[in-house]
């Protein structure tokens, strides 16, 4: 009967071992697991003061174009038939003539003649605020496992600027490179690990191992872009223990409102036709141009820049890079501010043109025979510098014609003795 006791007692303490010895099993299986994200997670608050993003720079530039010059046979029909009148005039012998007819002459910057479309680049600086002097408290809010989890960035241009975002050119982070040439873009970036995360053995009474070894070969950065009219919008979303701090490239191309001027091309004889090595003026070749509208413009341009974040505080177990045991707190945050993108130096087009600047400014126009006046503008600092060469070296003394067309200062014919005023000419910026 004892005997009898002792077997029972005995098999129950038997199964009692085994259920514990299966519950650690399963703890083990199901609480250290690599594949876990955390161990525990809340939802804390909002506070807007643990990441900070600034737009560190923002620079324009051309589109870029092929284009790079012109001559007789890049010109419309109507501005052909000129040319080559010109040319006859000045070159009645057929072989100079022939010679002459392969004379090349500055393009406008952009094929179509549209100096309206830029392209901005912008940088963002994304940061974390680090405060190890409350590592160990209880209400710290920073740990070295932190990291930003998910991230937005907008940025508005206000109405009244008259910008256009036309498209994104490229998107960059530290993870990779993205090229898009398109409006919206839903795409992600390959970070390139390939190690393992977990290795790990267990025993009690007896023998009881397990070994997981999980690598990780393929680890993304979620990303989505959209444009509106005046506005762009950045979403980025971390992957596992990828954080989103560091420096975004954004690429993109904007318009601004058009207006048309007039930009004039001085066309010079080659160096074997000119006569006695002075350069000869064969004409000039006009070209209509759309730049930004000046009269509407500001001194700069500012932007409405907003970002919304999700914040991922590791409360504990940070001291491990696994993830499974990590007890983890999310805050939200959303920041505001105005940033400045450029001024309005950055986006005026480098036209040139002759004349002084005291005690007004006062430049050199081109009145046409049929009685209407241009400006003269040149696209470059070389062709207004070589026409002033040209009008201070020419003969005569008479009032200046070029083709249909007089010079004029100070509204009347150009002429010689207009080269000794006290206030001079020389090359001046347009704008």
């Amino acid at each position: 009967m004892i005997r009898s006791e002792c077997t029972k007692y005995s098999q129950t303490m038997k199964n009692y071992w085994i259920l514990l010895s299966g519950a650690w099993m399963l703890l083990i299986f199901t609480g250290c697991s690599s594949v876990k994200r955390f161990r525990s997670a809340t939802y804390r608050e909002a506070d807007p003061t643990l990441v900070e993003v600034d737009l560190f720079s923002a620079k324009l530039s051309e589109v870029a174009s092929g284009s790079s010059g012109g001559n007789l046979w890049g010109l419309s029909a109507g501005a052909q038939t000129q040319f080559v009148q010109i040319l006859d005039e000045r070159f009645p012998e057929n072989s100079r003539f022939i010679e002459a007819l392969g004379t090349n002459f500055p393009a406008a910057e952009h094929g179509s003649g549209d100096l309206t479309n830029k392209d901005l680049r912008m940088v963002f600086s994304i940061r974390k605020k680090r405060d190890y002097a409350n590592l160990n408290e209880p209400s710290a809010r920073f740990s070295p496992a932190d990291r930003i989890e998910y991230l937005t960035i907008r940025l508005e241009l206000p109405d009244t600027n008259h910008l256009h975002f036309t498209r994104w050119n490229r998107f960059s982070t530290e993870y990779g490179e993205l090229e898009i040439a398109d409006i919206t873009f839903s795409q992600s970036l390959l970070l390139e690990a390939d190690a393992p995360v977990l290795s790990m053995e267990g025993s009690s009474r007896g023998t009881l191992g397990r070994n997981e070894a999980q690598e990780i070969r393929s680890r993304y950065l979620k990303l989505n872009g959209a444009m509106g009219d005046n506005w762009i919008l950045i979403e980025e979303e971390g992957t596992r223990e990828s954080d989103l701090t560091g420096n975004v490239l954004a690429d993109l191309t904007l318009q601004f409102k058009p207006f048309p001027e007039r930009i004039t091309y001085p066309v010079f004889a080659p160096e074997g036709l000119a006569h006695d090595m002075q350069p000869e003026l064969l004409g000039l070749v006009f070209r209509e141009v759309m730049v930004p509208q000046l009269e509407e413009a500001p001194d700069k341009i500012v932007a409405r820049l907003r970002v919304d974040y999700i914040y991922r505080h590791v409360q504990s177990g940070w001291k491990t890079f696994q993830e499974w045991d990590d007890r983890v707190e999310y805050y939200s945050g959303t920041l505001e501010k105005e940033v400045t993108l450029f001024t309005r130096e950055d986006y005026l087009p480098g036209f040139f043109c002759i004349g002084h600047e005291f005690p007004e400014k006062r430049t050199l126009t081109l009145r046409h025979t049929s009685g209407k006046e241009y400006p003269l503008q040149f696209s470059s600092y070389s062709d207004a510098s070589r026409f002033l060469d040209w009008l201070t070296t020419r003969s005569g003394s008479g009032p200046v014609t070029i083709g249909p067309h007089t010079l004029l200062f100070r509204g009347v014919p150009f002429t010689a003795d207009m080269q000794t005023d006290p206030a001079g000419i020389r090359v001046l910026p347009v704008y």
